[in-house]
């Protein structure tokens, strides 16, 4: 019994833990550089506006916002620890936004993130045009916590519309840092034109476009309508709804669920030459009675293949490779790649790419067509 009652003695009892209420988490980091200084804002929440209950809030959570000045991220945010209340922890940063001006140190802020040690890769990562304030003291439904905001739960938006597809921390540093990958960081922002809370407009947020990054240089910005082509560009696709207006009043409405990219590339005389494959598979959610099936399938084919052109030319006018081609040159035509490379990057032309474009509806529900 004594060899026990001594072991007993040496372990560490309940009194020495640190108080989690004591501690401020950070959930989100908002970056921006002005006038030569770093502005970071961090976003910390109640931990009892987060967990679930059956019955609804009567008051909306709180969310604290700190903000700190300095010449680099971490002066920065230790300004922001001076005058916080409490412990400030940086263990649950689950959010990264980067302000416009501050892509230009883009380097500097992906290094200073993830030099420290709790800081995590799975975090999201977002650009913005918006005021880091009006982002990070937006609205979120019910009165719930700010976790349920698109900036904290992406893909929950990507099931429901697909357009830019969420990034990773991971994600993100890897094509930021790969010669031959265009970066695409999504873009957020905030509206007032779509909800409304007893008739009164509140401030959400909103996908508006994206940040294109190449080399590592100043990022190429596009708005939100000139992307649409981006989500038929890899197999992250979740679902697009698309009307078709027909001749008269009716409209047909259908929903694209499943989709399978290829590209292929091919070189002649020396100069790359792509094909982007698009197969896609939808549902008749709604029927105007004037289209037949097959009517209906060329329509929304020609759809998809328009957005893909349209998003395609706006690289093309502004030099971005928004759906990187050049890395499926670099994977299957390395000595090539490497000759582009030298002379000055391979830059996408009007006449490099080729789609083409498969759908079929599999599923009209109660309807019934021809």
């Amino acid at each position: 019994m004594l060899p026990t009652l001594l072991l007993t003695c040496m372990l560490s009892g309940c009194g020495d833990t640190t108080d989690l209420s004591a501690q401020a988490f950070v959930t989100a980091m908002g970056i921006d550089y002005q006038d030569g200084q770093y502005v970071v804002h961090v976003q910390t929440l109640d931990f009892s506006s987060i967990a679930k209950s059956e019955s609804p809030k009567s008051m909306k959570p709180s969310v604290w916002v700190g903000v700190g000045r300095g010449k680099s991220i971490h002066t920065a945010t230790n300004q922001i620890a001076i005058s916080t209340q409490s412990t400030l922890n940086f263990e649950q940063v689950k959010v990264v936004i980067v302000r416009e001006p501050a892509m230009v140190k883009m380097d500097e802020i992906l290094d200073a993130v993830n030099r420290v040690r709790v800081t995590r890769y799975t975090s999201w990562i977002f650009g913005t045009r918006g005021e880091m304030m009006d982002l990070l003291t937006s609205s979120a439904f019910f009165n719930l916590s700010q976790l349920y905001s698109l900036m904290y739960s992406p893909e929950t938006q990507a099931k429901q519309s697909s357009s830019v597809p969420p990034v990773t921390m991971q994600t993100f540093v890897a094509d930021y840092n790969e010669k031959a990958v265009t970066a695409l960081l999504p873009s957020i922002g905030v509206t007032q034109d779509t909800w409304h809370e007893n008739a009164k407009p509140i401030t959400v947020q909103e996908l508006d476009g994206v940040f294109a990054f190449k080399g590592k240089n100043k990022p190429l910005y596009l708005p939100l309508k000139q992307t649409l082509g981006i989500r038929f560009a890899s197999n992250s696709f979740k679902r697009a709804v698309y009307a078709v207006q027909n001749k008269g009043d009716g409209t047909d409405v259908v929903t694209i669920r499943h989709m399978k990219v290829k590209k292929k590339v091919r070189m002649n005389n020396g100069r790359p030459t792509f094909e982007l494959q698009v197969k896609a598979k939808g549902e008749l959610t709604e029927m105007g009675n004037s289209l037949t099936l097959s009517q209906l399938e060329v329509k929304i084919r020609e759809i998809i293949r328009t957005e893909i052109n349209q998003t395609y030319a706006a690289g093309v006018e502004r030099g971005a490779d928004l759906f990187n081609l050049e890395e499926t040159l670099y994977r299957y035509h390395l000595r090539q790649w490497k000759k582009t490379a030298s002379a000055g990057g391979w830059h996408p032309h009007e006449n490099d790419l080729k789609v083409s474009v498969s759908f079929k509806i599999i599923h009209a529900g109660v309807f019934e067509m021809k």
